[in-house]
């Protein structure tokens, strides 16, 4: 490969998590044609409406945001509930 830009000719999904592209140098003089092959790993933010047929593993860092998250929610909701209105 000369160290030219390239350019995305096409690409296609290989499978439910894998994709694959195919990249052409735009050096006339080289003409190197190449495939790049992309998948998905893991989940960094889960989705609001998670698919129930995808089984990806998350990030250490997402599994531990969500963590802080449920233990903020129980704390919140072990608090006695205050009424914002002064009863005489």
């Amino acid at each position: 490969m000369c160290q030219s830009k390239t350019k995305l000719h096409s690409g296609a999904q290989v499978d439910r998590y894998v994709w694959e592209h195919i990249f052409c140098c735009t050096n006339p003089y080289c003409g190197c044609t190449f495939v790049v092959s992309g998948e998905i790993r893991r989940i960094l933010r889960p989705p609001k409406v998670p698919n129930p047929e995808v089984n990806l593993p998350v990030s250490a860092r997402a599994a531990k945001r969500r963590e802080n998250k449920e233990k903020r929610e129980a704390a919140a909701a072990a608090l006695p509930m205050c009424s914002p209105f002064r009863t005489l």
